[in-house]
């Protein structure tokens, strides 16, 4: 019955998300960053790791430097990007 339930909620937030870009339409910039919350609120354990090691990385070549983080800041991050 839950997983009905889930089902039901998630079609009522399509529906209402739906309704809501037609009557007000959604700029690119929020859609993009909507869209990378909802990658972010989906990220399994193993994704996490490789976004970490990504952030983590240091690339001279590129100009770009470590930024030294840990799992907890990638939660974190996660956390506050949704808001919760």
């Amino acid at each position: 019955m839950a997983s009905i339930d889930s089902r039901l909620a998630a079609l009522a937030e399509a529906i209402e998300r739906k309704r809501m870009e037609q009557e007000y339409p959604v700029d690119e910039l929020s859609r993009s960053l909507y869209n990378m919350g909802q990658r972010l609120s989906k990220m399994d354990s193993l994704e996490k790791a490789a976004l970490l090691a990504e952030f983590n990385r240091d690339d001279p070549l590129d100009g770009t430097g470590s930024l030294d983080l840990s799992m907890e800041d990638i939660e974190r991050f996660i956390l506050d990007y949704k808001g919760g």
